[in-house]
């Protein structure tokens, strides 16, 4: 006999075991209905790991289509919460799926109006960062690929039209930040045609003939050259256009849009799926860059010869000899500390993964990022990093963000994730992004406790990265949600990191384009290490059982993995 928690009826154990398999059917069977829709209700986000579903597709961009998704994602939710769970695998599972349809109905707002024409992270930096990306095997996937790029005009002259249309109701992204989007699309069409261009290389279908590959690889250039190009030069010059009645640099937050706060705090929620306010996020981070200066004097002072913390940020800052110049070298520095994260595994984790992580150098995209492997594909998982201006890169910092990318960070969740087949197929591919970065930014703090820095010099790259996430939440609920301009954003980073002032510039902009994203770092980070905390005052603690049992169900909501770990 048992106690049912929601009638408080004693049933009969057979019963109960009925009512326990029922559960488990109607939740895996919303699971898969779950993950089958978001296959298709956002195409442009498959494309950062190569899927082949809804290869033809492009994201429908208009604001029925938003609040269509939002009504459907809200269904999804209401459905998981209805169905009780027995065992901590359809907790894990039903948790998952519940928070993130809640999460896309949080943060489906405004995505064509702002942030699909960001220039850091929008539209046009997606396809051409990952417009080659796909595993092309048959016949269908090749043309599926072709009606893609026959299609790709229409997908942007719609994302241009509904951007143009939300200005007339004071909705509409930084002007800055549309002219460099255009300025980015120009660049692209600047360049000659030819087999350096981006649309013209994706591998053609394996599956196929000689002669049937030849004859698409000839359709796909066709296509480049008299549909695309002169599709997406549209694009630039609606950009260009808007950008006219663009919001000016000294309002570049949500709060001065109408609406715009209440839209910052969902976007905060659906980035964390915890319950924070901006205030208190911003009284977070103002502590935490407290907490930091004192390690910077204690690890960087007596490298540099100073306890003045402002003299350290600009010596951080400005001593070219901590500069790369080459690109071979900066590839050479990464794959070698990939290659130590490896052989060091075995001391923090029982569970590894299968999956390669390959460093793999970059000419577009963000300064560093990571695609998932999907085993099905044979695709590996890939540590990007930009080498199109290496002196860009300070040669103190690239260790923490190869360990934090790489490994022991997003490949170690994501891999494991995706290679583990007790997991629902959902469970190996969601992102959930306070758990994903928080643990990326945890696994700069564990390689440390694994001794993987080279030297005192990039531990402080550690710091500096931590910085970066301290920062963050200052800046991103100073704008959104306290009316700071975007100087005062940059001025703040500048006085309280050792960046450079060109790359906090393109820090800020993200954090206008994606509001609430680059919170999730530190608050998943602390959420893990204060999880990490309460389970090492218990008995018989054990680092590796502990980082695998974090990792055993995904990337589950924050407030789950506690429920999971400490009960």
């Amino acid at each position: 006999m048992r106690l049912t928690p929601d009638t408080g009826l004693l049933l009969p154990l057979g019963d109960a075991a009925d009512a326990n398999v029922a559960d488990m059917s109607a939740l895996t069977d919303l699971a898969d209905e779950y993950y089958a829709y978001t296959l298709t209700s956002g195409p442009i986000g498959l494309m950062w790991n190569g899927k082949v579903e809804s290869l033809a597709e492009w994201d429908d961009f208009s604001p029925e289509a938003a609040a269509e998704r939002r009504a459907k994602n809200l269904g999804f939710a209401e459905r998981a919460a209805a169905i009780e769970v027995h065992t901590d695998a359809d907790l894990a599972l039903r948790e998952t799926l519940r928070h993130a349809a809640l999460s896309s109905v949080k943060d489906d707002v405004w995505g064509a109006e702002l942030f699909h024409v960001n220039p850091k992270m929008g539209a046009w930096e997606m396809v051409i960062s990952f417009i080659d990306n796909f595993p092309l095997r048959t016949a269908e996937h090749g043309e599926d690929y072709l009606t893609k790029l026959r299609t790709l005009p229409d997908a942007f002259a719609q994302l241009a039209a509904v951007a143009t249309a939300s200005a007339d109701s004071g909705i509409v992204a930084l002007s800055r930040h549309l002219v460099a989007t255009a300025e980015s699309v120009e660049a692209y069409l600047a360049t000659p045609t030819g087999a350096d261009d981006r649309f013209r290389s994706q591998a053609a279908p394996t599956e196929v003939s000689d002669e049937e590959r030849a004859a698409w690889v000839a359709e796909r250039n066709r296509l480049v050259d008299e549909v695309v190009r002169p599709g997406i030069a549209a694009y630039a010059r609606a950009l260009r256009a808007l950008a006219e009645r663009g919001m000016p640099d000294d309002k570049p937050g949500l709060v001065h849009l109408p609406g715009g706060l209440d839209v910052y705090r969902d976007k905060v929620w659906a980035h964390l799926l915890l319950d924070k306010t901006p205030e208190e996020l911003h009284q977070l981070g103002i502590d935490q860059v407290a907490r930091l200066e004192d390690e910077y004097r204690e690890v960087a002072g007596p490298l540099l010869g100073t306890q003045d913390i402002s003299e350290i940020y600009a010596r951080l800052r400005d001593d070219k000899s901590m500069k790369y110049t080459h690109a071979e070298v900066l590839i050479a520095d990464a794959e070698l500390a990939l290659k130590k994260a490896d052989a060091a595994l075995e001391m923090a984790f029982g569970t590894l993964p299968v999956s390669e992580c390959l460093a793999t150098a970059t000419p577009f995209g963000a300064m560093a990022y990571y695609s998932s492997p999907d085993p099905e594909q044979n695709k590996p998982g890939r540590f990007y990093f930009n080498t199109s201006h290496p002196e860009a890169w300070s040669t103190y910092e690239l260790e923490a963000i190869v360990f934090h990318e790489g490994v022991p960070g997003h490949h170690m969740q994501l891999a494991i994730n995706a290679e583990n087949m007790n997991l629902h197929k959902l469970q190996r591919e969601i992102f959930n992004t306070a758990f994903a970065e928080g643990w990326g930014l945890y696994a700069e703090r564990l390689s440390d406790e694994m001794g993987l820095y080279s030297s005192e010099l990039t531990r402080v790259g550690m710091l500096s990265a931590d910085s970066l996430r301290a920062c963050r939440l200052v800046v991103d609920t100073g704008m959104h949600a306290m009316g700071w301009t975007r100087d005062q954003a940059i001025q703040y980073m500048i006085d309280h990191t050792p960046m450079d002032s060109a790359h906090i510039e393109q820090e800020v902009d993200r954090y206008i384009g994606l509001p609430g994203q680059a919170l999730a770092y530190m608050v998943g980070r602390l959420e893990i290490q204060s999880i990490r905390a309460e389970a090492e005052q218990r008995e018989g603690f054990d680092l590796r059982a502990f980082h695998d049992a974090v990792l055993e169900h995904g990337a589950v909501p924050l407030s789950t993995l506690r429920q999971l770990i400490l009960g």
